[in-house]
């Protein structure tokens, strides 16, 4: 698998702006009403159990203690959504994607290839397609599948019917959509943590796919290594794009309740978790309990500690040294 990291798929440009870019989108969205109340419990487990996290660009964001999930309370609108995905800020994330397009294309190989392993053939529906990075990918791949795509961004779309002018392309919300394809596979890449009423988006999801399709997504992962480091300064809690962060305990949850079954959780890319820490780090010492802790919590599991013991071992930075030299023949 490529090494893939931060600065790689994150354009200097990117780093400099977003926090500027979120405020101006955020005051946009906060001039828009909002009459979602405040939920008391987690859409997720149902759990009641739920405390505030942090505040992030004037939203609420809560967690819920029994299941992970951390969430916006409330809710935004759909009409603040809508103005945040056709706005400034959506404009301005489809033109980093467009600046770092090669450095993205190998995240979708190793995913691809599991795609390929399980569905071949037939229809394919791509949701919050962005400017069509994944799509690219999996032409590179000559693939079997058909692909459909659905994106709400008025921007993004513009962009992926210039780059592939036949592509089947739906500019709606999926929740706005009456469907009369099944498709032998769903695909959600880093798109799920956007989503509002997430038990009818997986209902939605649920009734589009054949009997025996898959359904293949990403998301953030609050349970991991970067998150557990960086916490409440992580860089992707960023509402209100970023307002369902899921962790795969939640996941599993959510999958459940809905009748899906989990056939694997993977957790590819180790490099960006690493290389993320490392800015952090070289940053401020104040990550430095963090990663402290981690590392205690972490080593109490059997397997962590297998392969942490395996790490030390591969990177010559365990305890002891065995040296085998070799002199040279003379000449």
């Amino acid at each position: 698998m490529s090494k893939i990291t931060f600065d790689s798929i994150h354009t200097q440009t990117k780093q400099k702006q977003l926090t500027e870019m979120m405020h101006q989108s955020a005051r946009v969205c906060h001039e828009i009403n909002n009459p979602n109340p405040e939920l008391t419990h987690c859409s997720i487990c149902q759990s009641t159990n739920i405390s505030f996290h942090v505040e992030k660009f004037g939203f609420q964001l809560d967690k819920c203690i029994d299941c992970g999930q951390i969430f916006c309370n409330p809710m935004p609108s759909h009409e603040q959504l809508n103005s945040y995905y056709n706005g400034p800020m959506k404009t301005f994330e489809n033109q980093f994607f467009a600046d770092s397009f090669e450095n993205r294309i190998p995240i979708f190989s190793h995913r691809i290839k599991i795609i390929h392993n399980y569905v071949k053939q037939g229809l394919l529906l791509d949701i919050g397609s962005a400017i069509g990075i994944f799509i690219e990918a999996l032409q590179r791949s000559n693939t079997a599948l058909s692909i459909h795509c659905c994106e709400p961004s008025g921007d993004a779309c513009t962009r992926l019917k210039q780059r592939f002018p036949k592509i089947h392309l739906y500019n709606k919300w999926l929740q706005e959509l009456s469907f009369k394809e099944k498709y032998h596979a769903i695909t959600l890449w880093d798109t799920i943590e956007h989503i509002e009423d997430i038990d009818a988006f997986t209902q939605k999801i649920f009734s589009l796919l054949k009997p025996g399709g898959y359904w293949f997504f990403s998301t953030p992962n609050t349970n991991s290594f970067e998150w557990q480091i960086a916490g409440k300064d992580h860089v992707q809690l960023l509402p209100p794009g970023h307002i369902n962060l899921f962790n795969p305990n939640s996941i599993d949850i959510l999958m459940q309740r809905h009748g899906f079954e989990v056939v694997e959780m993977q957790t590819p890319n180790g490099t960006l978790d690493v290389s993320y820490i490392d800015k952090l780090t070289q940053s401020s010492n104040k990550y430095d309990k963090q990663l402290g802790g981690f590392l205690r919590t972490n080593l109490q599991d059997k397997n962590f500690k297998q392969k942490f013991a395996q790490l030390l071992s591969t990177t010559t930075t365990a305890g002891n040294v065995f040296v085998i030299a070799r002199k040279p023949n003379n000449e």
